[in-house]
């Protein structure tokens, strides 16, 4: 796909001088999973190009439904920095997400391997695509929201394996992961405390449990990584994502940790950016998109800027 193909997101003057390209691309012949691309223009000055670092979001929802104030919020925080950013809406278990007392509409056969291929899949689209969209491609990183965290945890740890590879029929052969961001994450499968309980264990009961578990599959080939919660989270147990942390230390991955004393579940951006209650802006876990930011500017290489060579 070439970025021609793209549509024109926003468009502040009649000459092509700042333009933001768009994009939606199936990930399911059945429509069920799709990425959206946010591709910022790359003429950053008269007919000089420049190369994006990119972000990857995937959302949390328990692999149940997927969290909007997790989706667009954050694409638009990170692209503020800077960043090209795909949205990743893959596979979960209900095909619509269901209103409050009534019976949601289940995706039968659902397996969370069905969105572990969806991200696969689009990493594949985005490594075919990389130099159509300006990224650069030494900086890209991956961030997952609770079950979104467990997702991207998934790849991390996995992607660089040959018969993995294999498994999801992906060759990641000019891919690498800079840095993976894991934000309040289900790290297990036995320790999640759901709205939708009923849900979750009939989707727990498809899966092999053990084979879920990301502590006990950390190696030394992780990207660097950053991971925040609060506290007072009820749903995923601090203490599994502080275990989590040290088997990272003791692989030699490199990591940093911010465990803020108040502050539960599903917040996003903790600010009124993303809040749909006062409940969800809490002040001090609002701050890790900013040490977020310091932790990222540690790729930061020199600026270069490219000739344009468009005809």
């Amino acid at each position: 796909m070439r970025k021609k193909d793209f549509l024109p997101a926003f468009a502040f003057s009649r000459k092509k001088e700042v333009r933001m390209y768009y994009h939606e691309i199936n990930l399911r012949t059945t429509g069920t999973a799709m990425m959206k691309a946010y591709i910022l223009d790359e003429e950053i000055t008269h007919r000089r190009h420049i190369k994006r670092p990119l972000m990857v979001i995937c959302p949390g929802g328990g692999y149940l439904t997927l969290a909007h104030r997790e989706s667009e919020p954050v694409v638009a925080r990170f692209l503020g920095a800077g960043y090209n950013v795909v949205l990743v809406d893959y596979s979960v278990y209900f095909k619509q997400r269901p209103n409050p007392g009534e019976p949601g509409v289940v995706n039968q056969g659902f397996r969370i391997a069905d969105a572990v291929q969806d991200l696969v899949q689009a990493l594949n689209i985005i490594q075919e695509n990389s130099d159509a969209w300006f990224i650069e491609t030494s900086r890209i990183y991956l961030l997952g929201f609770s079950a979104g965290a467990h997702l991207v945890g998934t790849v991390a740890e996995n992607y660089r394996d040959p018969e993995w590879q294999k498994r999801f029929r992906v060759q990641f052969t000019q891919l690498t992961l800079q840095g993976l961001i894991l934000a309040y994450p289900m790290l297990t499968a036995t320790e999640v405390n759901v709205k939708e309980r009923d849900a979750f264990r009939d989707l727990m009961a498809r899966e092999d449990i053990l084979q879920l578990d990301l502590t006990q599959n950390v190696s030394a080939h992780m990207p660097r990584t950053f991971i925040w919660q609060g506290n007072e989270d009820q749903t995923v147990n601090p203490l599994t994502t502080t275990q989590f942390i040290l088997k990272l230390q003791q692989a030699g991955v490199p990591c940093e940790y911010h465990l803020y004393e108040k502050g539960g579940h599903g917040v996003a951006l903790a600010d009124r950016t993303s809040a749909t209650t006062p409940d969800y802006i809490v002040p001090n876990l609002a701050q890790w998109v900013t040490a977020v930011q310091v932790w990222l500017a540690q790729d930061d290489g020199e600026l270069t800027l490219y000739p344009d060579l468009r005809e």
